[in-house]
């Protein structure tokens, strides 16, 4: 494969968080409420009242005298319309890029047609679902901004839709045209920061931490373990890189004084990434540092890596700190190291400090209890599917991530409707986006204690720290030669002492 479609799938896996693990809900606060991280608890979390709540039954029956009128297009007496916008992940998965994570479009038309036949619609009302494809950057016709506008119109214009969702990771460009220019609500599985929930008007929602956020949470939550030690931080050029990591993780370090040794911005050039790299591995050395942030995309962090090999670094010589910014919580990038770079630069890696939002590779750890939610959902899915006929197998690799997939979808799907239902018999738009800004606690695909509120459009409200190991213990049981193993519980989000 050329090198601009290797960029290509790099780009899309920095921006797909679709690959994470079914969490279980042991927790290590759970004899101390105290110390618990927030209001919500993994299957449990629920702000309101609703049909749509709970784990023992996605839904109850509605047995309301529903007499709606219609309000405006996509809210008709009949129907509100949602559409879901699907990254052709089949594409990645060819070229080794992407796991299988199930039938996407299936998982949300199963829940849709839940709600329309089991559950009785909404408020008098069923959803009419349209799906529109979306072609991985690199891998379709048209160009990607062009893409997104055609998109962008045909959701809000021809389709009308009071929102759209993307449980496969598609985010910008497509979500600013689709908020604040044209009053559509989204909600996606996509990193977003904060300028664009700025320009949204409140219309955006995201159930990921932003790439600022988790960058500033990881700095806050080690900074302990940094005190006293030369931290090296490196990124690529590409926008909105030097923005995210200047302001979310330099500017934090530095509030919290601790010791920046060193910053490197790697230049990228024609999908190439590597103006700056030696360099930068040469300054790492020369500066003493003692703690690297390797701020990376799926094709540059094995380079880098394979670099500090090259110029001597051996495991030991550094500890490197990693964050869900780039994916690199995600086991299917991190094993890109190993492809690419070979097992001295995944040696090297061995031990990294991951801070994330999943407890992904749970299931692997002898306390695994799966958690309620995403086992009913499973449960739930499997017998209305009509693509498989029983529930997948949570302590399964690679069913595991199907299983996380579905839950996504449960989730997402639940969320609409209670806000939809929440938002009264003949609901704008704009009053559904009240609710969901400020909804509360909400299930999270990931089990995750999760909330919207005002000022909050990121559902997650906890972190965890995980561990990057190669080779992968043989007591975890992975069928790779890597793995990544959650160190915590969920953690509270750490605060701005």
């Amino acid at each position: 494969m050329r090198s601009d479609g290797l960029r290509a799938c790099a780009l899309a896996l920095g921006c797909l968080i679709v690959a994470g693990g079914c969490s279980g809900v042991v927790r290590s606060t759970d004899d101390d409420p105290a110390a618990a991280p927030t209001s919500s608890a993994p299957g449990v979390a629920e702000s309101f009242d609703s049909r749509f709540t709970g784990t023992e039954a996605f839904c109850t029956a509605d047995t309301g005298d529903h007499q709606p009128e219609e309000v405006e297009p996509g809210i008709t007496a009949d129907s509100v319309v949602l559409t879901n916008v699907r990254l052709r992940l089949e594409d990645l998965v060819e070229v080794g890029f992407a796991e299988d994570v199930g039938d996407t479009a299936d998982q949300v038309e199963t829940f849709v047609r839940i709600v329309n036949e089991e559950c009785g619609g909404i408020n008098g009302r069923l959803i009419e679902l349209n799906t529109v494809e979306v072609a991985v950057p690199g891998f379709g016709a048209t160009d990607p901004q062009v893409e997104a506008q055609q998109v962008c119109t045909q959701i809000a214009k021809d389709q009308h839709a009071l929102g759209a969702f993307s449980f496969t990771g598609v985010g910008n460009p497509l979500a600013g045209c689709l908020t604040g220019p044209n009053d559509v609500i989204y909600v996606t599985t996509y990193d977003l920061g904060a300028q664009d929930f700025d320009a949204a008007d409140g219309m955006l929602f995201s159930v990921n931490h932003s790439p600022a956020d988790i960058l500033t949470y990881a700095a806050r939550e080690l900074a302990g373990e940094l005190e006293g030690r030369p931290i090296g931080v490196v990124y690529t050029d590409t926008e909105p890189n030097p923005q995210v990591v200047q302001e979310g993780l330099v500017a934090e370090l530095e509030r919290l004084g601790l010791d920046v040794a060193r910053v490197d911005a790697i230049g990228c050039d024609a999908g190439n990434c590597t103006d700056g790299l030696i360099e930068s591995v040469q300054g790492m050395r020369a500066d003493g540092v003692e703690v690297v942030f390797p701020l990376l995309d799926t094709i540059t962090m094995p380079t880098y890596l394979g670099e500090m090999v090259t110029q001597g670094f051996q495991p030991g010589d550094v500890e490197f700190v990693n964050t869900s910014f780039q994916a690199q919580d995600s086991e299917l990038v991190t094993g890109k190291i190993v492809q690419f770079a070979g097992e001295a630069a995944a040696a090297l890696y061995n031990g990294a400090t991951i801070v994330s939002g999943s407890r992904a590779g749970e299931h692997r750890l002898d306390d695994f209890v799966p958690d309620p939610f995403v086992e009913m959902c499973n449960s739930v899915y499997a017998e209305y599917s009509d693509v498989i006929d029983a529930p997948y197998d949570l302590l399964d690799d690679a069913d595991n991530l199907r299983a996380s997939n579905v839950a996504s979808s449960c989730s997402g799907i639940r969320l609409f409707a209670r806000a939809i239902e929440a938002a009264g018999a003949n609901p704008t738009r704009q009053d559904v986006a009240a609710v969901l800004a400020g909804f509360g606690d909400f299930d999270h695909g990931e089990s995750l204690p999760a909330s919207f509120g005002p000022g909050k459009p990121t559902g997650p409200d906890a972190i965890v720290i995980e561990r990057f190991h190669y080779p992968c213990p043989a007591e975890f049981g992975s069928a790779s030669p890597h793995c990544i193993v959650p160190e915590t519980d969920f953690l509270p989000l750490p605060a701005d002492d």
